[in-house]
């Protein structure tokens, strides 16, 4: 079964880059389980990074090495076992469903066999870079990492639910959310060496782009599921000490970790308007007021104070958080431009129907023109430039950690708009160029239809991106 195994992951990995004559030469060498095992590495190590005469001869040792390591017999057998099956999405619902269970024994089969699923398509998912980005000695730094973390996890993937393992489980868990806490900033950094390689841009762009939203998105569901688990741990434990002790109900308030089951959206955004007024005033020494109001069209359009849904209040908070930002510094220049000694306000709109939730941002800072709206989507991009070469540091803080500028990281609206669709959301922008701009954020209101959107791989899907030719236009411009 594993020697068909291993023929089966050259089929799918060589087949893409290395060609058939390389695939008929590995598995001809390969005897029963007494193979050379350099046989192996050689071909995957050739798929992961993509080699061409353009490589330094630096990067491809320093690759050489950690890939010599990582990928073993076992691991090239567990990846192709795992990326081979789909990730299994889970709505909002489900999640606190499976927090509500007794014992921990269903979210730990859950977690144990879903996140070495989603680790080795999104470890497969690499493969689709790019060579400008996957030259880049950070980004093959992320790639070790992920196969770290996968080597580690998956063998868990059969094990048995007791407290002895479920500590274990909890422990790598930990390690490995710490191990991928600053992926963005080292892809950012890997992003700029490969616009200093090409400062025109020309390198694949989008499907740079493509990947990127893939890997991000892969990144944020595995860190919910971890953190989730993690809180229900805390949650069983905190149980156990009040049954004990007071021999009470416990208290399943804590138990959803990440997930508010009645998360205020007006409450969410006023704190994220007042901590990107932090970031405002440190930059411009003032900023804009903030008009936010609720309405509730489930009940004859009233006015209300507050919108309530089931949700991850720090998914809501980076958007509101990014989008106030983004308002505030477009206020503010477009009114010392335009010498406007008070400035209008920012306006918020939350509106509630029956299956949606739908929230729009307004501000007088100005707009943007048609062509720029699509590349604010885009990574490194900003309106604002980047003439100081500004980039997420490892180990910073994140995106809305106050010690990173105002502006010119180009990745808030990117992950913004990838956290809203995580739940089947959306978020879009119009803008009106010399008057100001709308951001719209749609959300499911209902946590049985907010479903987890994860990409899958799948071997055609490279094929066709790698494949991808301009398409000769045949509009007039």
């Amino acid at each position: 079964q594993a020697y068909n195994c291993l023929i089966h992951f050259y089929k799918r990995m060589s087949g893409l880059y290395c060609g058939p004559r390389v695939l008929a030469q590995a598995v001809g060498r390969v005897s029963g389980w007494d193979f050379k095992q350099e046989v192996i590495k050689h071909s995957v190590m050739s798929c992961f990074t993509q080699r061409t005469n353009s490589f330094s001869s630096t990067v491809l040792e320093h690759s050489k090495v950690k890939f010599d390591r990582l990928l073993d017999r076992s691991t090239i057998y567990h990846l192709d076992q795992f990326s081979a099956k789909s990730p299994t999405p889970i709505s909002i619902k489900g999640m606190m469903e499976q927090a509500w269970q007794p014992t921990q024994e269903q979210s730990f089969n859950y977690i144990s066999k879903e996140i070495p699923i989603r680790l080795a398509n999104m470890i497969m998912e690499l493969q689709m870079i790019p060579r400008a980005l996957s030259v880049q000695p950070q980004f093959q730094e992320i790639v070790c990492q992920y196969i770290q973390s996968f080597k580690e996890i998956v063998e868990f993937s059969i094990a048995t639910f007791d407290p002895d393992t479920n500590d274990r489980l909890v422990s790598l868990l930990k390690e490995i959310r710490l191990r991928h806490i600053d992926t963005v900033p080292v892809m950012a950094a890997a992003i700029q060496g490969m616009m200093a390689d090409d400062p025109e841009g020309k390198m694949a762009q989008k499907n740079v782009q493509y990947c990127l939203n893939r890997l991000f998105l892969n990144r944020i569901s595995i860190h919910l599921l971890i953190s989730l688990y993690k809180a229900v741990y805390a949650s069983h434990k905190n149980q156990v000490s009040q049954l004990i002790n007071i021999n009470e109900t416990p208290d399943y308030s804590l138990i959803f970790g990440a997930i508010d089951p009645n998360c205020d959206i007006i409450s969410i955004a006023t704190e994220a308007y007042e901590d990107a007024a932090i970031m405002c005033d440190r930059e411009y020494q003032h900023h804009p007021e903030l008009e936010i109001e609720g309405r509730d069209i489930t009940n004859r359009n009233m006015k209300v104070e507050e919108v309530r849904m089931s949700y991850l209040p720090n998914h809501l908070h980076h958007i509101f958080f990014e989008i106030f930002k983004n308002a505030m510094r477009a206020t503010v220049e477009h009114g010392r431009k335009k010498k406007i000694s008070e400035l209008p306000t920012v306006k918020c709109l939350v509106s509630k129907s029956e299956g949606d939730i739908s929230i729009r941002v307004s501000d007088l800072g100005g707009g943007i023109s048609r062509e720029m709206v699509d590349k604010l989507f885009q990574y490194h991009f900003t309106s604002a430039g980047n003439k100081d070469g500004n980039v997420v540091l490892p180990g910073s803080g994140g995106l809305e950690s106050q010690s990173h500028p105002m502006h010119g990281l180009g990745y808030g609206l990117p992950l913004s708009r990838l956290y809203a669709r995580y739940f089947q959301g959306d978020l879009d922008m119009v803008s009106m160029h010399g008057l100001g701009s709308d951001v719209y954020i749609y959300l499911k209101a209902l946590s049985d239809d907010a479903k987890e959107s994860l990409p899958k791989y799948s071997i055609r899907a490279a094929d066709k991106l790698h494949k991808n030719k301009k398409k000769i236009s045949d509009w007039t411009k």
